[in-house]
C-alpha cells in the first residue's frame, strides 16, 4: 500500500482510545480518538497500489495493520466503515435476514465469491441497510480487532442529523464519489458512482439534481480534493456555492492534523466512533 498520509503520535493509550477504521476498494484509513481527552490524535490513510488483485486486499491491508505497532494494543472501542458500492436499504416492513444475500444479488448481480453479508439497523431512517465486503478484508478486520464494531458508510451518513437546509454532499475517492442529497430535511440519495473524467462528476451531480428537483443547491466537497484541481473547476462551472468540508465541531486534533486542508479527512472524522 502507497501511503498518504501518517500523522501519528510517538504512542497512545489504547486503554482510552478509540480506532476508526475505513476501508474501500481505493484506500484504507483510520483515526485514533483519545476519549479522555476528547481529541484526535491520530491518522493514517493508505491507497491500493494498481494492479493489486482485489483477493489480495485481506492480506494486504492486515500486513499494513501489523506494521504499525501501535495497533497492537487494546482499544477501548474499535469500528470498521465499509465504503462500498454494494448495499441495498431495505424498509422495515419488508424486511427478512433470510432474504439478505438474495437482495443484494438482484439489485447488484450475483458473480462475486468470497464476499460476506452484513447487516445494519438505521433507526433514524426506518431502515436496514443490507451490504456485500469481500470476506478476506472482513476476516482480516475481524482477526484483529475480534471486538469490532462493523458499518456500512451509507449507514453512518444516514445516522447524522438532519439537515435543515438543502446540500449536496460530495465524498471524493480515486475515481469514485459518494454523494449524499438532502432536500428539505431529508435524506432523498446515498450512492456511489464511479468516475473516468472531471466531466462524468459535473454529469452525475446535473442529473441528481434534475431527478430530485432541485435548482442552484449548494455543494460540500470531502475528501482529497484541491481547490486549483480539474474535478473542483468543473464542478465549480456549473454551480455556484461549492464549499469544502471543515472538521467536524466538538472534538480536538492533533496541531498536525489542523494543519492539512481539513476536507481531506472530514468524512472520516465525521463517524464520529459509529455511535
Amino acid at each position: 500500500m502507497k501511503a498518504l498520509f501518517e500523522i501519528l503520535p510517538g504512542s497512545v493509550d489504547a486503554a482510552n482510545c478509540i480506532l476508526v477504521c475505513e476501508i474501500s476498494n481505493e484506500s484504507f484509513s483510520y483515526t485514533i480518538k483519545n476519549e479522555e481527552q476528547n481529541k484526535y490524535v491520530g491518522l493514517a490513510v493508505y491507497q491500493f497500489e494498481k494492479g493489486t488483485d482485489r483477493n489480495d486486499y485481506g492480506n494486504v491491508v492486515q500486513e499494513a495493520i501489523k506494521a504499525q505497532p501501535m495497533l497492537s494494543g487494546n482499544f477501548k472501542k474499535v469500528c470498521v466503515v465499509y465504503s462500498y458500492s454494494e448495499s441495498v436499504l431495505i424498509p422495515f416492513a419488508l424486511y427478512s435476514s433470510l432474504e439478505n444475500e438474495n437482495v443484494i444479488n438482484l439489485v447488484h448481480g450475483d458473480i462475486q465469491i468470497h464476499t460476506s453479508i452484513l447487516t445494519d439497523l438505521i433507526t433514524e431512517s426506518g431502515v436496514y441497510n443490507a451490504y456485500r465486503v469481500a470476506a478476506p478484508v472482513h476476516h482480516a478486520f475481524q482477526s484483529t480487532f475480534p471486538g469490532a464494531v462493523n458499518m456500512h458508510q451509507y449507514s453512518v451518513l444516514l445516522k447524522q442529523p438532519r439537515l435543515n437546509e438543502d446540500k449536496l454532499s460530495v465524498i471524493f475517492y480515486p475515481q469514485r464519489i459518494v454523494v449524499k442529497l438532502d432536500k428539505q430535511g431529508q435524506t432523498e440519495l446515498v450512492n456511489s458512482f464511479c468516475y473516468q473524467a472531471a466531466e462524468d462528476v459535473s454529469y452525475i451531480l446535473l442529473n441528481t439534481c434534475k431527478q430530485f428537483n432541485v435548482e442552484n443547491i449548494p455543494v460540500e466537497v470531502t475528501g482529497l480534493i484541491d481547490k486549483d484541481s480539474a474535478l473542483y473547476k468543473e464542478i465549480y462551472k456549473y454551480f455556484e456555492t461549492v464549499d469544502f468540508a471543515s472538521l467536524p465541531a466538538g472534538s480536538n486534533y492533533a496541531e498536525e492534523i489542523t494543519q492539512q486542508p481539513a476536507h481531506y479527512f472530514s468524512h472520516i472524522f465525521a463517524i464520529d466512533s459509529c455511535e
